[in-house]
């Protein structure tokens, strides 16, 4: 009589977890180099301004500029400049996002009135959003209304063209299988075609939350609305030199705020899109053994 087998090692769990500890040291290196890099431009820039190479009356020091950002952190008009900017951003963006899916749905689901409407997406593409400033100023005035129609103009067109994209790149394969099985038409949008065009539409709002930001600002920099971080760097610059340090401590403000919304809106992709291959391979990074 023989006694029972032998339980086989767990390989496959010894390989999970030594493919986490190596997507953790991946992440942590590279948390560790940018963070390099970004200490040592904050070096350069203090040093390039101590040795006289940046003038001080024209360039603050980082310290100078970092002492500035201090002080408006604990105004409560920066705030406000702050939710100003905010407010717009997302009003525009919100607006042009989903004016975009709606247009690029019916676009991209019908062939005809994709050809039909292609050469007026490719003409106002190319149009650089700043030239329709004047127009936006002519009807709307400096106003809120104007920065986030201006926004929402920017975002709309490349926006479009993605979910046009996604929308044609469904599986012919699946969609005739959801067509045959009798599902309707807009269940089969829903269960087929827009999660086959969430890819797309992901990196479009991405794209589209960095270009809402920058669109913003140059509105208020020539005056839409009464506040903003664009209106604050203006009006530091007409203030003078004395000023300046307040000037790119609202710049270095802006910066912040690009980073913490494409970040967000890269987080929340990560997150809803966790299913897609693109996003499993993410997590895996490169050389990762997956569990077999």
């Amino acid at each position: 009589m023989t006694g029972p087998e032998p339980t086989p090692p767990a390989a496959p769990a010894r390989s999970v977890r030594a493919a986490r500890a190596a997507g953790l040291a991946r992440r942590s290196g590279r948390l560790t180099g940018r963070l390099t890099v970004l200490a040592a431009v904050l070096g350069l820039w203090q040093v390039l301004s101590v040795t006289g190479y940046l003038r001080a009356d024209e360039f603050p020091s980082m310290t100078r500029t970092a002492a500035a950002l201090g002080r408006e952190f604990g105004q409560v008009g920066f705030w406000v400049d702050l939710w100003a900017t905010v407010r717009a951003w997302a009003a525009g963006v919100a607006i042009g996002a989903g004016s975009a899916v709606l247009v690029g749905s019916l676009l991209g689901l019908n062939r005809f009135a994709h050809r039909s409407a292609s050469p007026v997406i490719e003409l106002f593409k190319t149009v650089p959003v700043v030239a329709i400033l004047p127009l936006a100023i002519l009807e709307f005035g400096p106003t809120l209304r104007m920065r986030y129609v201006l926004v929402a103009f920017g975002v709309f067109w490349p926006l479009t063209i993605q979910v046009i994209y996604g929308v044609r790149s469904v599986d012919p394969t699946v969609r005739d299988t959801a067509e045959a099985l009798g599902v309707r038409a807009l269940r089969r949008f829903a269960v087929v075609t827009l999660p086959s065009a969430a890819p797309f539409i992901a990196t479009g709002l991405r794209v589209a939350a960095a270009t809402g930001l920058i669109l913003d600002i140059v509105a208020e920099l020539i005056g839409g609305g009464d506040n903003g971080l664009g209106l604050g760097i203006l009006t530091a610059l007409n203030a003078g030199p004395a000023a300046y340090p307040t000037m790119y401590a609202f710049i270095v403000a802006t910066g912040l705020l690009g980073v913490l919304l494409t970040g967000a809106f890269g987080l929340a992709e990560r997150r809803v899109l966790h299913w897609h291959e693109s996003q499993r391979e993410h997590a895996r990074g490169p050389g990762a053994v997956s569990g077999g």
